[in-house]
């Protein structure tokens, strides 16, 4: 399939089965992914897997696993899947924390995936629903060059608008359960028996997301030091001394629900 064809495929695709269809064969080899993934996602809920091609079944077992009861609350794409007002395409690295590949959720789902690089684009249905798109690249690969994200945001222009079109009428399920991280940190708190604040429970959220303290700070308009003065307090009341354990804190917490 050339170019010529594979936009026409997408313009004439009138569900998700089509537009998959003609997105996997042709996206997988232009751009050299070894797995691309569409979603609907929820301000309020869980994700929902539109589709999902990833032919390594590792791979797709860590995805399937950890994705749509943790990760997704952690992954950049849902973080700005909410701030943007129309739709956007973006690598990875572009929209992520400035420590994100210093957080122990990249060290874990990127290091048990083998991801090593990823491009996307997110598109706002409503006030609480978008969908997103994205395309990966795993160990052994190289990232992707300037000139392959650019090529990337040009198809976007299409494939964009098309997927926001096409979402199957399916009811939405459970949104109220999807109980957001600073919210899971403070209830988890306090399960505990530890009193932790409202603004410690956002400030490890950040944490977890892969937020620096300065980065922290602009987020909630709090000098660095009232940051750190909340994070140290935060680990002593939970007992713990790194980020990586805050982690382990809330993945054992989604275990215990699940």
């Amino acid at each position: 399939m050339d170019q010529f064809d594979f936009f026409c495929s997408v313009a004439l695709a009138d569900n998700i089965a089509d537009y998959q269809d003609a997105v996997v064969p042709f996206c997988s080899k232009a751009f050299s992914v070894t797995n691309i993934l569409a979603i609907r996602f929820h301000r309020h809920g869980f994700p929902e897997v539109l589709f999902c091609w990833i032919p390594d079944e590792d791979l797709r077992t860590v995805f399937n696993e950890g994705y749509e009861k943790l990760g997704f609350m952690l992954d950049p794409y849902f973080q700005r899947a909410f701030v943007v007002t129309d739709w956007e395409a973006s690598r990875l690295k572009e929209i992520a924390p400035d420590r994100f590949e210093a957080s122990e959720y990249f060290t874990r789902y990127f290091g048990a995936t083998k991801m090593v690089d990823e491009v996307g684009f997110v598109a706002r249905i409503d006030e609480n629903t978008a969908v997103h798109l994205s395309m990966g690249r795993n160990l052994g690969q190289r990232r992707f060059r300037a000139s392959e994200v650019a090529q990337f945001k040009l198809y976007a222009k299409v494939l964009a608008p098309k997927l926001r079109q096409i979402q199957p009428n399916t009811p939405i399920t459970s949104q109220a359960d999807a109980v957001p991280l600073d919210q899971r940190f403070y209830a988890m708190s306090q399960s505990r028996g530890t009193d932790i604040s409202m603004r410690q429970a956002e400030v490890a959220a950040l944490i977890v997301q892969g937020h620096s303290s300065r980065a922290i700070g602009l987020k909630l308009c709090i000098s660095i030091h009232t940051v750190k003065v909340h994070r140290r307090s935060l680990y002593k009341k939970l007992e713990i001394s790194s980020q990586n354990e805050l982690f382990s804190l809330l993945v054992n917490s989604v275990s215990i629900e699940g």
